[in-house]
């Protein structure tokens, strides 16, 4: 039905601002990147809040990354971005689920190196990199779903079992 919001997904960052070491990192790539992460993530589900409590079963999927998790050496603003998306999305899930509204993460490990020669090998133990289509839609499409109704807090990480259990 048109005219309502059931399911928001963020998923934005800014990739000319993510690489950095903690020595080196400026408090204008950090702020670059929380502007880009989970600040316009708030903003955006505080703006949807309304609507996904009207329709009765909302729906919140929000972009992480794997990259926080484990660390990921040079991308000090990146990770600690994407770090604080998560624990947006736990605090929201505790906070909205009596409006049954569902708050979880995806945090995928896509080949968005296509055909580059210069593409590192993938590191997880099904040895290749997951394809947006075939592998990571499919996951947000669950959590969309009626079947994900009791999921909420998660982080789903389509990864090919880079990071088994590190995540939850």
């Amino acid at each position: 039905m048109y005219g309502r919001i059931d399911i928001l997904v963020n998923n934005a960052f800014d990739p000319s601002v993510v690489f950095s070491s903690v020595l080196d990192l400026s408090t204008e790539q950090l702020q670059r990147n929380l502007e880009m992460g989970p600040i316009a993530y708030l903003r955006t589900m505080q703006a949807c809040y309304p609507h996904l409590k009207a329709s009765g079963e909302g729906r919140v999927i929000n972009f992480a990354s794997l990259a926080g998790v484990i660390g990921l050496q040079g991308y000090a603003p990146y990770n600690m971005a994407k770090e604080a998306v998560r624990a947006l999305t736990r605090s929201a899930a505790r906070e909205w689920g009596a409006d049954k509204i569902t708050v979880n993460n995806v945090m995928p490990v896509a080949d968005t190196w296509g055909t580059a020669a210069n593409a590192p090998a993938p590191t997880n133990v099904l040895g290749r990199y997951g394809s947006p289509e075939e592998d990571i839609a499919p996951v947000v499409l669950f959590l969309a779903s009626k079947d994900a109704q009791l999921l909420t807090g998660y982080s789903l990480t389509p990864d090919g079992g880079q990071i088994i259990d590190s995540a939850r």
